[in-house]
C-alpha cells in the first residue's frame, strides 16, 4: 500500500451548507507528516467570515428544517448510512490519519477505525433510544420531563484522536437532534475534511454538518461568541478552557469542556508485578503518551518500588520507534504530532532533570538519522518524583512517567489526589475490597480497577472533575431537560 495514494493534489476544501468550498481568503496551510516534518498536502484555511457562514447554514438547518422536522427514526437511519460508507473507506482514513498524526497505522485501521464506525452505529440506535420520565406529582396533575436538543452545536476537536474522537461527538450531537459546526485542530485536520464526503454521500441535508478550518482565536471564538451557536464543546487543554468560559459570559452559552489530565495509577505490593508492568507500560505509552487519560504518575508501593521500575524499564526498551506504516519491521511506537509540541516536552523531561527527579531511561534525543528528522520522544522514566516538581503537577502529553513511593493506603489516596485535575485513576491489588475502596477515594471520572484505560469508551464515558472538565458526558451532553406540567382537573382554580 502507498499511503500518499490517498491523498488529494489540490487543498482539501471547508464544507459549509453542504458544499465544499475554498475558505473566502482563498489561503491555504500546509499538512505536514511529524514523522519527517514534510508536508504532503494542503488545505485551505477558514477564517472568521467562513465560520459564520457555516453557522448561519447550520441555524437556518435546525430552525428551518429539514433537520428539526426529521423524526428520530429518519435521524437514526442516515446515520447508519453514513457508517457504511465509512466502513468501505476504512484504509483510506486510516492512512490519513497516519500520515498527518504520525500514529501506528495498524493501531488505526484496526482500533480507532473500527470504534469510529461503532460511533455511527451505537448513536443510530441510540437516537431512537432518547426517554424523558415522568414524576410523581399533586393529585390531578401530570408531570413529565423532556429531553429536547441545544441547537447549534459548535465542536472544537482535539489532534490527538480525531477520526475517532470526531466521530463519536459528531454522531452523538446529530443523535440528538442538533446540527454543527465542527473546527478541527490545525495539527489535525484532514480525517474531519475527509469525513464531510461520509456524510455528503450518506444524504444529510444541507447546513445539518459543516466544517471549517482555522484558528482557535478566529474560528474558535467565533463559535464561542455568537448569540446563534446555542452551545460549544471542546476538548483540549484546561488553559484553552479557561478562556472558553470566559468568552462565552456574554451570550450565557452552554459549554462542555473534557480537558486535561495527570492521571494517577497506584499499584500495591500484592500485584503479580509481570501482569502489572505491562498495563503500567500501556497507560502511559499509548499513541506515545498523546491520551488524556494516560497514566503518567505510577504511585508505587515501597516494597516493590525498585524491582517494579527494573522491570518497567526493560519492557520499555522492547519499543521500536519509527514510521508508523513500518509495521512489518516491528515499529511500535510513534512520534508526536509536531515540532512545537515535541519542544514543550522536552522542556518539561529537562525540569524533571533540574528538579531533582531520578531519571531511569530516556530524556535524550534519538540518535539515529531518520528518527531526528521527526519529533519523537522516547519512552521517559522518571523515579523519586515529588509533589512539588513540574512534572508531577502539569500535563506533559507525552511518553514520561513520573514514578513516586508510598507505603499506605492513605498516602496512596492522597498522592492520587495531590493535583488540580481529576479526569482518570487506576488502582491495582488482589485485594478487591481495598482496590474498590482506594477507587472510591480518586478524584477523577473514570477509574480503571486492575486494567487500564475504558472497555466501554462510548457505553461509559467518564467526566472531568476538579480542573478536567464541565459538562456531562455521551449524547444527553448536547441536550437540554424541559419540565412540563399539566393539570388535568376540569375547572380547576389557583388557590390564593
Amino acid at each position: 500500500m502507498n499511503p500518499l495514494s490517498f491523498v488529494k493534489k489540490d487543498p482539501y476544501k471547508l464544507y459549509i451548507n453542504g458544499e465544499f468550498v475554498a475558505s473566502e481568503s482563498g489561503k491555504t496551510f500546509d499538512i505536514v507528516n511529524p514523522v519527517n516534518n514534510e508536508a504532503f498536502a494542503k488545505a485551505y484555511k477558514g477564517g472568521a467570515v467562513d465560520a459564520k457562514k457555516a453557522i448561519l447554514a447550520a441555524r437556518k438547518a435546525y430552525d428551518e428544517g429539514p433537520w428539526s422536522k426529521m423524526s428520530a427514526k429518519e435521524r437514526s437511519k442516515l446515520l447508519i448510512k453514513a457508517g457504511q460508507i465509512l466502513s468501505r473507506r476504512l484504509e483510506e482514513f486510516a492512512a490519513i490519519e497516519t500520515l498527518e498524526c504520525g500514529k501506528l497505522y495498524t493501531s488505526v485501521l484496526y482500533y480507532e477505525a473500527q470504534m469510529s464506525v461503532d460511533a455511527f452505529e451505537y448513536f443510530a440506535g441510540k437516537a431512537r433510544c432518547i426517554e424523558g420520565k415522568v414524576i410523581p406529582s399533586e393529585e390531578g396533575h401530570l408531570n413529565y420531563v423532556l429531553w429536547q436538543p441545544c441547537g447549534v452545536v459548535g465542536e472544537i476537536l482535539p489532534w490527538n484522536g480525531p477520526l475517532m474522537m470526531g466521530c463519536q461527538k459528531v454522531c452523538a450531537i446529530l443523535a440528538a437532534g442538533n446540527t454543527v459546526v465542527i473546527k478541527p485542530s490545525s495539527w489535525a485536520s484532514l480525517s474531519m475534511l475527509l469525513i464531510a464526503e461520509v456524510f455528503h454521500e450518506a444524504g444529510f441535508p444541507a447546513g445539518v454538518l459543516n466544517i471549517v478550518t482555522g484558528s482557535g482565536d478566529e474560528v474558535g471564538d467565533v463559535l464561542v461568541t455568537s448569540p446563534l451557536v446555542d452551545m460549544v464543546s471542546m476538548t483540549g487543554g484546561t488553559d484553552v478552557g479557561k478562556k472558553i468560559i470566559g468568552r462565552s459570559k456574554e451570550t450565557v452559552k452552554d459549554i462542555a469542556l473534557e480537558l486535561g489530565g495527570k492521571s494517577p495509577n497506584i499499584v500495591f505490593d500484592d500485584v503479580n508485578t509481570d501482569e502489572v508492568i505491562k498495563w503500567a507500560r500501556f497507560g502511559f505509552t499509548l499513541n506515545s503518551g498523546q491520551v488524556c487519560v494516560s497514566g503518567t504518575r505510577l504511585i508505587l508501593h515501597k516494597k516493590i518500588y525498585e524491582e517494579f521500575i527494573a522491570k518497567l524499564k526493560a519492557e520499555c526498551e522492547k519499543f521500536v520507534p519509527g514510521n508508523g506504516f513500518d509495521y512489518e519491521k516491528g515499529v511500535n511506537f510513534g512520534t508526536l504530532i509536531s515540532k512545537e509540541h515535541a519542544k514543550n516536552v522536552w522542556s518539561y523531561i529537562e525540569k524533571g532533570k533540574s528538579e531533582g527527579a531520578r531519571l531511569i531511561m530516556g530524556g535524550e534525543p534519538y540518535t539515529d538519522t531518520e528518527l531526528s528528522k521527526g519529533n519523537f520522544v522516547p519512552p521517559t522514566i522518571f523515579a523519586d518524583v515529588t509533589p512539588n516538581m513540574t512534572i508531577f503537577q502539569e500535563e506533559i502529553f507525552g511518553p514520561i512517567l513520573c514514578v513516586t513511593p508510598f507505603e499506605t493506603e492513605k498516602e496512596a489516596i492522597e498522592l492520587a489526589n495531590a493535583t488540580r485535575y481529576g479526569l482518570a485513576g487506576a488502582v491495582f491489588s488482589k485485594d478487591i475490597k481495598r482496590a474498590l475502596r482506594v477507587a472510591e477515594h480518586i478524584s477523577g471520572g473514570q477509574i480503571y480497577v486492575n486494567t487500564y484505560f475504558s472497555k466501554g469508551m462510548i457505553e461509559s464515558p467518564g467526566t472531568g472533575w476538579k480542573e478536567s472538565g464541565i459538562g456531562v458526558a455521551g449524547i444527553q451532553k448536547y441536550m437540554m431537560s424541559k419540565t412540563v406540567f399539566v393539570d388535568m382537573i376540569d375547572g380547576s382554580i389557583p388557590q390564593v
